[in-house]
């Protein structure tokens, strides 16, 4: 009787064993048609996008590309595939799209798969929305000296902290528009640039070159844009004298109308 039950122990063990297996292998297959999925979405949209030129029907693109992307990493929370399409799509993410992705995912393998900075970040979003009181963090001027953002906010009514790098291209183009601003609103308005450049003489030489007149200071330590959880530039905040987060990235057009 005890031969007969430890070969039925086997075979159980076998069956389990195959089971798993199966069951790892259906993961994998599935992990791949996300995967495959996503890239066509991914060609799809790029596609149209270059026979695009309307700046609204491109929006609607990339909103719609955004909407199918987040449904194929929702699919199959436990694959691979979850934490590949996540990487892609982070940054374009709304916040409460951020929260369910993590959600879904085991959090413990997030360094594994490279997912651990995004997570930071995004703690670190949730820690300075709007409405809460800011994030102090120290930046540096082009001659080395220290500048707490605690000692910016309250000069003004208003302080718009410009994150943004010489690299960058739409920070570049948004210069104008910051001129514009403070040109206008001045009175109520501070701005500080924060730059997140490795190169100091670029970052410089831009500054001189677009003649950028306000407080340029360089986050040479990351440590404003990781208290702001900042993974893509330009990326501005609005606080207001009480220390308070008005918003986050609002364009030229609605920071003249919230400092009204």
């Amino acid at each position: 009787m005890k031969y007969q039950l430890s070969i039925s122990m086997k075979r159980l063990s076998l069956i389990l064993c195959i089971a798993m297996l199966m069951a790892a292998c259906k993961k994998e297959d599935q992990s791949a048609k996300l995967l495959e999925d996503y890239q066509a979405l991914n060609d799809r949209v790029s596609e149209q996008l270059k026979e695009t030129e309307s700046p609204e029907a491109a929006d609607s693109l990339i909103t719609a590309f955004i909407g199918e992307a987040f449904a194929l990493q929702q699919a199959a929370p436990e694959s691979e595939a979850a934490y590949v399409i996540l990487e892609d799509i982070y940054y374009m993410l709304e916040p409460e799209q951020k929260e369910q992705a993590f959600a879904v995912l085991n959090l413990d393998s997030l360094e594994a798969h490279g997912l651990k900075r995004y997570y930071d970040a995004f703690q670190a979003e949730q820690k300075t929305a709007a409405g809460l009181q800011f994030t102090d963090f120290t930046a540096f001027t082009k001659d080395g000296e220290e500048v707490t953002l605690s000692s910016l906010v309250g000069q003004k009514e208003f302080l718009l902290v410009d994150f943004w790098a010489s690299w960058c291209g739409p920070c570049r183009r948004s210069m104008p528009g910051l001129k514009a601003l403070l040109a206008t609103h001045g009175d109520k308005l501070a701005v500080v640039g924060v730059s997140v450049d490795d190169d100091a003489e670029a970052w410089q030489n831009t500054v001189n070159n677009l003649e950028l007149t306000w407080l340029q200071l360089r986050d040479t330590n990351d440590e404003g844009s990781k208290a702001y959880g900042i993974t893509a530039i330009p990326h501005t905040v609005l606080i207001n004298r009480e220390g308070i987060i008005v918003a986050h990235n609002p364009d030229h057009e609605q920071v003249a109308e919230l400092i009204k």
